[in-house]
């Protein structure tokens, strides 16, 4: 790979070899010419990089250790976080990617992701049932823009229209 490229165009080109097309890895076109590599995390696929075909670039979303790494705690509204549980704000300050979230389709330049701080109770259980627990699901909700930067910053919402309303905001954002 080229001297004069950049890490990011570096990794782009690493991803498109073969060693990245095993069942460890998992590609999801996200639209505008823009795709998620899913890698297995101990039997879940998880977003690990993102990846622009337009600018042939690519940068890691998350870490090995399911750890966000485009994401700040600036990136996160703290105040619509206050009523919940001391757990799941302890996983929103680490930053951790644990528990089932997605990256959605971009549209007009941004991409919703879905982050779950807390599952529902059924995550924990066997096939027999055995291990279920009462918990509730929590997830957050941000936007991103093709170089990963949140647009939005992750908050709690109450219904799915504040979602439309946030996303029509980091669209407003990006396309200025």
């Amino acid at each position: 790979m080229g001297g004069d490229k950049s890490l990011e165009e570096k990794l782009y080109e690493l991803l498109q070899t073969d060693t990245y097309k095993t069942d460890v890895y998992n590609t999801w076109d996200l639209g505008e010419g823009m795709a998620v590599l899913h890698k297995n995390f101990w039997g879940w696929y998880k977003p690990w990089m993102v990846i622009n075909h337009n600018k042939k670039v690519a940068f890691e979303f998350m870490d090995d250790n399911e750890t966000l790494l485009t994401v700040t705690e600036n990136d996160i509204d703290w105040k619509s976080l206050k009523k919940l549980p001391e757990d799941a704000i302890f996983r929103a300050r680490r930053l951790s990617f644990h528990f089932p979230s997605f990256i959605r389709a971009f549209k007009n330049g941004v991409a919703q992701v879905d982050w779950q701080l807390n599952p529902d109770g059924r995550y924990y259980m066997d096939d027999d049932g055995f291990g279920m627990t009462a918990d509730d699901e929590i997830e957050i909700y941000g936007f991103i823009d093709t170089e990963g930067k949140v647009i939005v910053k992750f908050q709690k919402i109450n219904d799915y229209k504040d979602l439309e309303r946030l996303r029509k905001e980091a669209e407003e954002i990006v396309n200025r």
